[in-house]
């Protein structure tokens, strides 16, 4: 086994504000600084009204196809829609129903090592695969329990790496485990794993306190952080399971204002009355147990997430994103663990607080699932 790289960095560098000034930042390790730059939207994909092509039900999901595609998974129209490099429509990818190539719901998306383009619709309980020629569909994935990934990342050949929840009513437990799939539902390696006592109140938000954040790419590896409030570490896995990197950096939890709290509770009574009005009534439902919604007594976690989220970019750089900064920040590491660069958004758009971002060669795609606005995908550069 190759022996892991330990690389621990005294502080915790910070993104700084907007209006800092600071344009760079100091590793008191070595005494260098490290570059830092701002991520800036060039450019959006959607409108609020107009042309129906460009009018998306929900963004759930986007990433960089081939030629420099983009395309953005819309969860409203059970579709995916194909954008040229410069936003121009180009074709969808798939529609509403249960037949093969057809979305019950889908909820995310990522291309393989082969070019496939694999899709993830649980309420159809099936990931669809489509060639990497002409995006037609190809054949099913089927066989999940209880449901397949609601997140998953491509890596070689035909593999998926997923994180799918976990139940074990024997033992009222319940859990996720972050796992590799090569072509079938049958888990083939482990990446992590953890499971709890379950509770009923564990609805809605209550079930994200537990997870991982990770990403992969087309060689293989696999990249997690267990999202913790007091501890910054990233472990990197090569395709067969074997740890070869170590990213720890010392972290003082950060507490959480008291009005991100509140919005937290919001987004939580919000889930409630969607709940209620899509059908659900006004009681709650969590592994067979029914709750009345008003004994639900949502408390989030007082603290940050160390790192909220992973991407790699197809220059092996390891994106880090900071769970504690208000706006997306991230630090950037090399593969051998060392701090390259830091980058942050600048303020201006008001979902930048939720995005969900993609880096490709040159730009980093952006959107958010529950926009303030209308949906759209922002595109963004390096500054």
């Amino acid at each position: 086994m190759k022996k892991a790289a330990l690389f621990t960095i005294l502080t915790l560098l910070a993104c700084g504000t907007p209006d800092s000034g600071e344009d760079t930042i100091t590793d008191i390790t070595d005494s260098t600084e490290t570059p830092h730059y701002v991520i800036a939207a060039v450019d959006t994909i959607g409108v609020e009204l107009g042309d129906s092509n460009y009018v998306f039900g929900q963004t759930d999901g986007a990433l960089f196809g081939r030629n420099d595609e983009i395309l953005v998974l819309d969860g409203g129209k059970k579709q995916i829609s194909v954008f040229s490099a410069d936003g121009e429509f180009l074709r969808t990818i798939g529609r509403q129903g249960s037949g093969p190539g057809e979305f019950l719901r889908p909820m995310a998306m990522t291309l393989l090592g082969n070019g496939q383009l694999a899709v993830s619709d649980p309420w159809g309980g099936k990931i669809t695969l489509f060639d990497s020629s002409s995006y037609t569909f190809e054949s099913e994935i089927t066989g999940f329990f209880p449901a397949p990934p609601l997140s998953m990342e491509g890596a070689d050949g035909q593999a998926i790496i997923g994180l799918l929840k976990k139940f074990n009513t024997e033992n009222n437990k319940i859990g996720y485990s972050l796992v590799r799939m090569d072509g079938t539902a049958e888990p083939g390696h482990v990446y992590a794993e953890e499971m709890m006592d379950f509770e009923p109140t564990m609805i809605g938000p209550e079930y994200t306190e537990t997870s991982v954040a990770f990403a992969s790419d087309q060689s293989g590896r696999v990249f997690t952080s267990i999202m913790s409030t007091d501890s910054y570490l990233i472990e990197g896995f090569l395709a067969g399971g074997e740890q070869f990197l170590t990213i720890q950096q010392e972290y003082q939890p950060v507490p959480k204002t008291p009005a991100e709290i509140e919005d937290e509770i919001e987004d939580f009574n919000t889930f409630l009355e969607n709940r209620s009005t899509s059908g659900g009534g006004g009681r709650m439902q969590s592994m067979g147990v029914q709750i009345p919604a008003g004994e639900l007594d949502y408390q989030p976690n007082p603290d940050h997430y160390a790192i909220s989220d992973l991407m790699i970019d197809p220059q092996d750089q390891l994106w880090a994103r900071r769970g504690s900064e208000a706006l997306p920040c991230f630090d950037v590491f090399d593969l051998d663990g060392e701090l390259l660069f830091t980058a942050s958004v600048e303020e201006g758009d008001p979902d930048s607080d939720d995005w969900t971002m993609v880096v490709g060669v040159d730009r980093i795609l952006a959107f958010s699932s529950d926009p303030e606005g209308y949906p759209k995908v922002v595109i963004l550069r390096l500054q």
